[in-house]
């Protein structure tokens, strides 16, 4: 998929779909990043009452489950790992959960987070993409013994 004709995913997933986006000057953490414990925590921190805040703002209804798709527009085009940034969004998924957008960010109610890569933009910027889903789409119970068939048709 190129960056210049990039479409959010979430309407495949569902009719509904909601957009956060995060400020543009706003510091984000990477997998290969190891920061002291207390920046680590500012930052985090940060993402998570930005994500919160624009949350409420948006006025997005509560929903008992949902697909989150992850988009990382960056300043530049090098090569990067757009699920490098996962630090960064699992700070954002915390923040819905403080706006009461989801009531957990457990395998019950977060069926699937994606990541892309987004369009370049002039600063490096994080989305999320909210898809409420249905019931009826929920995952498979994890099976709580060794030899259980796989859920995987392949």
């Amino acid at each position: 998929m190129a960056a210049s004709v990039f479409t959010a995913p979430c309407r495949a997933i569902g009719p509904v779909c909601f957009t956060i986006e995060l400020p543009p000057a706003l510091v984000l953490l990477t997998a290969n990043e190891r920061p002291h414990w207390s920046r680590r925590a500012a930052v985090t921190g940060s993402i998570r009452i930005a994500t919160a805040t624009l949350a409420r703002a948006a006025q997005i209804p509560p929903t008992e489950r949902a697909w989150i798709t992850v988009v990382l527009h960056p300043h530049n085009r090098r090569r990067l790992d757009p699920h490098n940034w996962g630090p960064s969004a699992k700070a954002g998924i915390d923040g819905l959960v403080d706006a009461g957008i989801l009531p957990d960010d457990d395998w019950r109610h977060l069926l699937a987070v994606t990541f892309l890569l987004g369009s370049t933009r002039p600063a490096r910027q994080l989305s999320l993409h909210i898809t409420p889903v249905a019931a009826h789409h929920t995952a498979p119970e994890p099976s709580r013994t060794r030899k259980a068939p796989s859920p995987c048709p392949a």
